[in-house]
């Protein structure tokens, strides 16, 4: 039996409202989501470490990729403590102990975060669940949210000049039937249809070149324990 999803166990608030329909001739190509630049694993405990995984990034390579920011964590925590060692006083044990503990709290807050949205969730959560399998080490949380994304509106030029033929054949049967009156071929809800089209495709507004909407996103903190 296939398990289920993991993504089935997430909550999402609604944020998008339903949408003017677009005319068949136009079409909506999404964008690449932007994403900032992802910092050096050796970058200092104030840049944010996130990895951005798509539907087809390999689970251990990202699982690999959070190790190695949290061992660079780990390494500039153990520097910094030696550092802070060597100008301490010989035999002073309790200044030692809390370094250490200051040590352990800073490292415990250095989290690295795994961000996917849409089908790419799975990935993430994937991701997650690996590092949930070694709680012992790790400690995992999971938030949920959204971002708002832009979509371009493209009009197809081909298919445009095939709907304004179209409406104008309707157009013409429309007035046809009205000339034939009871005798006309066409039924009252055939002409009611052919109506809606052309004044649909007659009153069409200026589209808008882009359009915007919310998409689902998932974020999974990993840190060491």
């Amino acid at each position: 039996m296939t398990p289920a999803p993991l993504t089935k166990t997430l909550e999402f608030e609604k944020k998008n409202q339903n949408m003017p329909k677009l005319p068949k001739h136009v079409k909506v190509q999404k964008r690449p989501i932007p994403h900032p630049s992802t910092p050096s694993p050796y970058s200092g405990s104030s840049s944010p470490k996130t990895i951005y995984v798509s539907s087809s990034s390999p689970t251990m390579g990202v699982v690999k990729r959070v190790q190695k920011y949290l061992r660079a964590a780990e390494n500039r925590a153990t520097a910094k403590l030696l550092s802070g060692n060597n100008k301490g006083k010989k035999g002073d044990r309790r200044n030692q102990f809390a370094q250490l503990a200051q040590s352990n709290e800073a490292l415990k807050k250095e989290e690295v975060f795994v961000k996917a949205t849409g089908r790419a969730m799975e990935r993430a959560l994937k991701v997650g669940k690996w590092f949930e399998a070694r709680g012992e080490d790790y400690t995992v949380s999971v938030k949920t949210g959204s971002v708002l994304v832009v979509d371009d509106v493209v009009e197809d030029e081909e298919e445009r000049e095939k709907a304004v033929e179209e409406s104008e054949r309707m157009k013409k049967e429309v007035e046809e039937a009205k000339l034939k009156g009871e005798n006309a071929e066409l039924s009252k809800s055939a002409m009611r249809k052919r109506k809606r089209a052309v004044a649909r495709l007659e009153g069409e507004q200026e589209l808008p070149e882009t359009r915007t909407r919310w998409v689902n996103m998932v974020e999974v903190a990993v840190s060491l324990k």
